[in-house]
């Protein structure tokens, strides 16, 4: 079940969002919903790290797809559901069509669903928006 999902157009290079991207500990900078983020390991499929978001406990999360240059996913665990933090990327004649997503699954998804919506939803666009603008400008960070 979507939560969230935002997908822009932008002139930023692929290699520039994919350096933001690789770079958990400065998620808050272009993250807002983000105090902190710290992964134990190289960033690679199985690593596994911690964020805290603005509003709430810290969590956990597992990368568990990624292809480099490309996309990324990670898993972050609830009480009979789990978070699924998607971000991939398209090269274009513009720049790179980016998207990040967010959904829930699992038994009491839709429980989830209710609680999570809200907080998501406002915050992806914006995120997504900023961590596009770091990356057009990659000497400005």
């Amino acid at each position: 079940m979507i939560l969230a999902q935002h997908t822009l157009e932008t002139t930023a290079l692929p290699e520039n969002i994919w350096t933001l991207w690789a770079d958990v500990s400065g998620y808050k900078e272009w993250d807002d919903g983000i105090e902190w983020a710290k992964l134990n390991g190289e960033f690679k499929v199985g690593a596994s790290g911690e964020l805290k978001p603005t509003r709430g406990r810290s969590a956990v999360f597992t990368i568990t797809e990624l292809v480099v240059g490309r996309s990324f996913s990670y898993f972050t665990p609830l009480p009979f559901a789990r978070l699924r933090f998607q971000h991939w990327m398209v090269p274009t004649n513009m720049g790179t069509r980016l998207t990040h997503s967010i959904e829930v699954e699992g038994p009491f998804a839709w429980i989830w669903a209710g609680m999570l919506r809200p907080i998501f939803r406002p915050n992806i666009a914006a995120a997504t928006r900023k961590l596009a603008r770091l990356a057009e400008r990659p000497g400005d960070r």
